[in-house]
């Protein structure tokens, strides 16, 4: 048996994979008599651990270099392999994938098939469109210019009815297109490749590091360049690890329009838990923003984001604990 083989049969029985997601929380949480909450970390991470569609072999098939047959294979592949398909959209019908033993190439369309429960079958219902009337004026579902598809989606206040429990690292490694700021000036390739995942409702645990309302300056135009403290979207740094810098963060955001019906969503309220080892579980909307490449390596380390925020849970007194109920 081959040791691609053997390594799936081991996810299979223990979902491997998502135990080693876990375990460095697991060993902080220990060390923190957290141990009840760190088993159910384990499980939630089970759900899925990542984002990324799976495809299982069904016939053998080089991995190979690029998208052609033009120069020899990297590898042999074969049944009962699986793959993660890094890039949902084929290019000359080869799948972008990374195999078992994390070596990234393309395989033949033909020779895999896509697992029926992956993330990009998850439901990605349409935004909803909503107006916002703050001290500055009201504000519409795209703002005052800019990129106004992205700016739709930021600014939706509908709850989804149900979200899915993924890690942090699979929101901090999902792929995205080098492309430009404004999605009115993507290829329809590069729409496709966000679209695949763009619009999921999730739910991750992690720790805030920072906390910026985008108050003062000359605003942004999701929000109609409004200033007020009250009328911005506040940049919330989100790490998979305690102690981790901003830089390796998913930036995670709450809007104007849904702290309305959030009235105890205040930074003073997340302060407690900010720069500390006791995480904060978020759940909203995943969203690319391609505006801020230019904050890759110093604010964030992707351009995928949670944004709107719907949700927020604080970890007290060894529970979880809506951010809503607390004093």
């Amino acid at each position: 048996m081959s040791s691609n083989s053997v390594a799936r049969q081991d996810r299979g029985a223990v979902l491997g994979s998502a135990l080693k997601v876990s375990a460095r929380w697991t060993a902080t949480w220990m060390r923190q008599g957290l141990i009840a909450w760190s088993l159910g970390a384990v499980l939630l991470g089970a759900a899925w651990p990542a984002l990324a569609d799976e495809a299982a072999l069904t016939r053998n098939a080089n991995l190979r270099r690029d998208p052609s047959t033009a120069r020899p294979p990297i590898r042999r592949l074969a049944p009962p392999d699986e793959v993660e398909i890094i890039d949902p959209t084929p290019t000359n019908g080869y799948y972008h994938v990374r195999d078992e033993d994390h070596e990234e190439g393309w395989v033949w369309g033909g020779s895999i098939r896509i697992l029926s429960d992956a993330p990009s079958q998850w439901q990605k219902p349409a935004p909803n469109q909503t107006h916002f009337d703050g001290a500055d004026g009201m504000c519409g579902p795209t703002g005052d210019g800019g990129d106004t598809a992205t700016n739709l989606r930021k600014n939706r206040t509908d709850s989804p009815s149900a979200y899915h429990d993924v890690t942090w690292d699979a929101v901090a490694t999902l792929a995205y297109p080098v492309a430009p700021k404004a999605r009115a000036d993507w290829t329809p390739a590069q729409l496709a490749q966000i679209a695949a995942y763009e619009g999921v409702a999730l739910r991750v645990v992690g720790y805030v590091v920072a906390i910026k309302p985008q108050a003062g300056g000359s605003g942004e135009s999701t929000n109609c360049h409004f200033s007020n403290e009250s009328e911005v979207d506040w940049h919330i740094a989100f790490v998979g690890q305690a102690g981790e810098g901003e830089k390796a963060s998913v930036v995670i955001e709450t809007t104007p329009r849904v702290r309305q019906s959030h009235p105890r969503w205040t930074p003073q309220a997340l302060h407690p838990w900010l720069n500390t080892d006791m995480p904060v579980r978020i759940s909203g909307w995943l969203m690319l923003d391609p505006e801020h490449r230019n904050h890759l390596g110093k604010y964030r380390g992707t351009l995928w984001e949670i944004h709107p925020i719907t949700r927020i849970e604080v970890f007290k007194d060894n529970r979880w604990v809506d951010l809503d109920t607390l004093p």
